[in-house]
């Protein structure tokens, strides 16, 4: 028995059951297709949230599982080894639920949260401008006042699931102005075909096939009074008050990546001979699987020690932080490696390899690059 099934309760085997018969019967068949078509797979996410799976994190009066963090990552991850883009598409969604549980009025989380939950309405962040990361001061997305609610202007960048989404939860400032606050808020905003002035453009990005983001424009996007998700001037705290388990998160679908890789790169050194030997037989391979299986493992610990720091309400930015950036380094590690023992053929598209490396490429920029991650620990770490 490891440590990590040491931790593990009934529920949460209930939740990595329900994850594993979700990749079996429904993204391992897609995967591929999703892969080379690169559309949403929106059939996906309705069977993800039929298998409980978008509810994880939600409480039963709202339909969801009332499940922890831990539960979370472990769904995370295993539906990673199977689809990087379903994984990626389910963290978005999750990360735009959280928001409207943790601040939305009664009203809005009794009309939202039922349809995210199942799956029937999909959920965007759109916090990232062209001209501007995370920080409050420098966003030019703005929310103008009017009589019956507000008039959104401004351009997003990025934004897992935006265009795509239901829901989106949009950072804007507001004006005219608070006096006693910057006025950044989150206002809530259908998808572009429901709303007149959003305007998407999709990006087309090296790896995560089927997972969509892009380029967010709103010229005077009305909405009314009730779009606004928490108070004024709340919005900073509504969209970062999740990094830590955004960045967990991450990392959870990093172990996902890479064990696909390792279990694949270790089956085909069994069974691929060579110079009348099976290829694991050799020690460069040997070397290569060895370091391999300690990276994904070093990296499964930190994001589950993260997990369950986050689940018994002790989480932390440098646990998430070194989590995360450890299991995206293994992530890369892992598939570039595993290609390297399948030589030729691991170049090839017609294997899974190359599409799990491209996926695992993303993970040391987004949520925060790998070097802003190493540079939280440290700090923390000095005390500076």
């Amino acid at each position: 028995m490891t440590l990590l099934d040491r931790a593990l309760s009934e529920e949460h085997y209930d939740v990595l059951d329900r994850a594993e018969t979700f990749v079996t019967e429904t993204v391992a068949p897609r995967a591929e297709e999703i892969e080379s078509t690169r559309e949403f797979p929106r059939d996906v996410v309705e069977a993800a949230g039929d298998a409980g799976l978008l509810g994880i994190l939600v409480p039963e009066e709202y339909g969801g599982l009332g499940g922890d963090f831990l539960s979370y990552c472990l769904a995370l991850e295993r539906i990673a080894e199977a689809s990087g883009a379903v994984a990626e598409t389910v963290q978005g969604h999750t990360f735009a639920t959280l928001p409207v549980l943790n601040f939305g009025t009664d009203d809005q989380r009794e009309r939202l949260l039922p349809q995210m939950v199942a799956g029937e309405a999909v959920g965007a962040m759109l916090l990232t401008e062209p001209g501007a990361g995370s920080s409050p001061s420098e966003l030019a997305t703005v929310a103008e006042a009017t009589d019956d609610g507000y008039a959104i202007s401004g351009e997003k960048s990025f934004g897992t699931n935006a265009g795509v989404a239901d829901v989106h939860l949009v950072v804007a400032r507001k004006r005219p102005q608070p006096e006693d606050s910057h006025g950044v808020s989150v206002f809530v905003v259908p998808g572009p075909d429901d709303v007149d002035g959003f305007e998407f453009e999709r990006g087309e990005y090296l790896g995560m096939h089927g997972h969509v983001t892009g380029d967010s424009t709103f010229e005077d996007v009305r909405v009314d009074a009730d779009a606004l998700l928490g108070s004024i001037g709340e919005g900073f705290r509504i969209a970062m008050g999740t990094i830590d388990m955004a960045r967990t998160g991450l990392g959870a679908i990093g172990c996902g990546l890479a064990r696909a890789a390792f279990d694949d790169a270790v089956a085909y050194a069994g069974d691929r001979e060579q110079g009348g030997r099976a290829v694991g037989e050799y020690q460069a391979v040997q070397v290569l699987v060895a370091e391999m299986d300690s990276r994904l493992e070093s990296a499964r610990h930190l994001v589950y020690d993260s997990a369950v720091r986050i689940a018994d309400g002790e989480g932390d930015t440098r646990a998430s932080s070194r989590a995360k950036f450890t299991a995206s380094d293994a992530a890369e590690f892992c598939t570039r490696n595993a290609m390297q023992i399948y030589g030729g053929k691991g170049y090839r598209t017609d294997y899974p390899l190359e599409r799990y490396y491209r996926d695992a490429r993303i993970l040391s920029i987004i949520g925060g690059t790998s070097e802003i991650q190493k540079t939280t620990v440290a700090s923390q770490a000095l005390g500076l």
